[in-house]
């Protein structure tokens, strides 16, 4: 019997395009009701609005306000009812409506979940925080135009370009525009610094199936939205990037540029560029620049220089109203326009939202268990008291996760270990004779502590309470049990517990691969595919997650081809006696002998799986996973061969392969916004 799923499990990750020509995806994009209604409003423009609306200058602060400095209004047209709408400036990381300083979202927790309905929630929630404080355009992080070795979304393009788009769907579902890219304070640097080159020019081309692709994804699944380049590079550094999402993509809507001078890759003082220099605006407009984020210690861009390239006639106007129409369709996109946040609230004061346990959940999903050797976890309360281990630093959070296990009927005492404790004899007295310690460990400073504590005899328990891919853990083969926690907030307190204590399973994913510090050598990257084409194993590989309940078996792969997309059906058992929510994963490898053989994710579920009820799995992929970038027909060409599909629980472990023979194919690059359909179970 087939019924629908509902949930993340109705979600589809890289849905199969329908089959179109270039001509007719150009003809349907161009005939779309937000383009129409975009290229209408921006023909009714005079000439001196249309270049107003390229920017987006510093908001004047009102008395009383609660405006931040930073906050940015794009002007509108009043004469138009086109509303007036402000932004936070986008040179700096993602911060929340309330100015707090940490990041907007616990990204690598989140994209640990896996759960794009989870990623769904949290645009919601940010959505309504922004609205209350008059705010309608955001920066959601996780992708950028440019490579990078570890960003906050996690290392995979499908991965994170999907969960940064249901953010993406969730912010426009309360009328915010989600604007997608990074900023380099964002991106996690390798332990030896190595970095991916940057200063050189490259080819939108060169970028379409690694950086741009997690664009792609991201402007495609929240059906809308706007696009961000100058975070970590100026737009300047990828050519034929207009004709890329324009003409390629047949999106719609805006590229932004941050604030910040020439769009060369350096900053410009104040003053240093003269009003007869036009070569910054002409090299933001062949660049695809619709609008420029202004900023008061830097030169504008699209400001006089552009005025006066029109009167030179170096930008045609028509050039200009493009760019607008690009603008409108942005906002049209998220409703922006028709429903502007009221400036009221700002000025007034907001209540603070409901109490929502998003950050909680984040946790209790995204928690990653990487070893649970002898089962120590989750602890047993008949099996005595448990001893929780920190340094000074950690004591509150500590204070806080023993109050969680103490409300699961375990016994539990905090002790603090002093700076620098670690060698034999300078752990508390109460390591010696503790039969099962917790560690909360921020830092590799830990390690000696570590090591030391495990060698006393008893079982140990790490929970990594850090953001760090480079982790060592030289103290591994001799502790029990490891769990990635992610960057500690007081709001994991509970969660972690319960995962902890056995009231909730694990059931996170790794996002990111977890080196131990150490590359192979003349590798630039440190992704699951540069470790692949290495033939090197890492110390915990990208998509790894273990479950305290159970295995999961994976069988019956067959794959077809549908159109321009493959169909993957699988049937995935829970041979255990408690339900499990299960994330398997699919890769899909080209034949050998053509180029971009490592295999990369192509689509994954997330479902909870029932004993004794197995279920059988429906799931597209997108053909444009398995296909080379196409410059001159700006489509994706699918060579004919051999390709492999393979499903498993990580980007190592693979249990089940397919292979299907391919003919030659040409799939279009146009983005859909199509609603994703629903997945059915047999």
């Amino acid at each position: 019997m087939k019924h629908a799923l509902t949930g993340s499990v109705a979600f589809l990750l890289m849905t199969g395009l329908l089959p179109a020509t270039p001509a007719q995806a150009a003809v349907a994009a161009a005939a779309s009701p937000t383009s129409t209604r975009a290229a209408d409003m921006a023909a009714r423009l005079q000439p001196a609005e249309q270049q107003t609306v390229l920017q987006a200058r510093p908001a004047p602060l009102t008395a009383g306000a609660e405006d931040a400095p930073g906050l940015l209004a794009w002007p509108g047209v009043p004469r138009l009812g086109l509303p007036v709408l402000r932004m936070p400036t986008f040179a700096t990381p993602v911060q929340p409506g309330d100015a707090a300083a940490r990041p907007m979202l616990p990204w690598l927790a989140l994209a640990a979940t896996w759960d794009p309905d989870l990623a769904r929630r949290a645009g919601v929630a940010r959505a309504r925080a922004e609205w209350l404080h008059g705010r309608a355009v955001l920066r959601v992080g996780g992708v950028d135009t440019l490579p990078s070795g570890r960003l906050q979304g996690g290392e995979d393009q499908v991965l994170a370009g999907s969960m940064a788009g249901m953010i993406g769907a969730g912010l426009l579902s309360g009328h915010v525009l989600p604007v997608f890219g990074s900023v380099v304070r964002e991106e996690q640097v390798r332990a030896d610094g190595a970095a991916p080159e940057r200063s050189a020019p490259v080819r939108a081309a060169d970028l379409a199936p690694h950086s741009l692709l997690g664009v792609a994804t991201a402007l495609e699944v929240a059906h809308g939205g706007a696009m961000l380049c100058g975070g970590m590079a100026p737009c300047q550094e990828v050519t034929g990037l207009e004709a890329m999402v324009h003409e390629a993509w047949h999106f719609p809507g805006m590229i932004m540029a941050v604030p910040g001078g020439d769009l060369s890759g350096h900053a410009v003082p104040a003053g240093a560029v003269h009003g007869a220099d036009t070569a910054p605006a002409l090299n933001a407009v062949a660049t695809g620049v619709d609008m420029e984020q202004v900023s008061p210690d830097r030169p504008d861009v699209l400001g006089e220089m552009l005025r006066k390239a029109v009167r030179d006639g170096d930008i045609r106007p028509a050039q200009v109203q493009a760019m607008v129409t690009h603008i409108l369709a942005s906002f049209y996109m998220a409703g922006s326009l028709d429903h502007p946040p009221p400036f009221a609230a700002a000025r007034t004061g907001v209540q603070p939202p409901p109490v929502d346990t998003l950050v909680g959940d984040v946790e209790a999903e995204g928690a990653v268990l990487l070893q649970n050797e002898n089962r120590v976890l989750p602890f047993d309360p008949a099996l005595g008291p448990v001893l929780v281990l920190v340094h000074p630093a950690m004591h509150g959070p500590a204070d806080l996760l023993a109050d969680g296990l103490r409300h699961a009927g375990l016994n539990v005492t905090v002790v603090v270990a002093p700076d620098g404790a670690g060698a034999t004899g300078t752990l508390p007295p109460a390591c010696a004779q503790a039969a099962r310690t917790l560690v909360l460990s921020a830092s590799n400073d830990d390690n000696r502590m570590i090591t030391t504590l495990a060698e006393l005899g008893g079982h140990v328990a790490v929970v990594l309470t850090a953001d760090d891919p480079d982790r060592q853990m030289p103290w591994l083969d001799a502790v029990d049990s490891v769990v990635q926690g992610w960057t500690w907030r007081d709001e994991y307190a509970p969660a972690l517990s319960a995962l902890l204590s056995g009231q909730q399973d694990f059931s996170g994913h790794l996002p990111v691969t977890l080196t131990g510090g150490l590359y192979p050598p003349g590798m630039v990257d440190a992704n699951y595919r540069a470790f692949e084409r290495a033939h090197v194993v890492p110390l915990f590989p990208f998509g790894y997650g273990l479950s305290t309940r159970g295995r999961l078996t994976l069988s019956e792969l067959h794959v077809t081809r549908e159109g321009n997309h493959l169909n993957a059906s699988f049937t995935l058992s829970n041979p255990g006696t408690a339900a499990v929510r299960a994330v398997p994963q699919l890769y899909v490898e080209t034949p050998p002998d053509l180029p971009g053989n490592p295999r990369r994710l192509a689509a994954w579920r997330s479902v909870m799986v029932t004993p004794g009820h197995p279920v059988r799995l429906s799931v597209p992929v997108s053909l444009r996973l398995a296909g080379q970038w196409n410059a001159t027909g700006g489509n994706w060409a699918v060579a004919a061969g051999d390709y492999t599909l393979s499903l498993g629980f990580s980007s190592v472990m693979l249990v089940r392969h397919a292979t299907l023979h391919l003919p030659a194919l040409h799939v279009p690059a146009t983005l859909e916004n199509q609603p994703a359909p629903v997945v059915t179970a047999e």
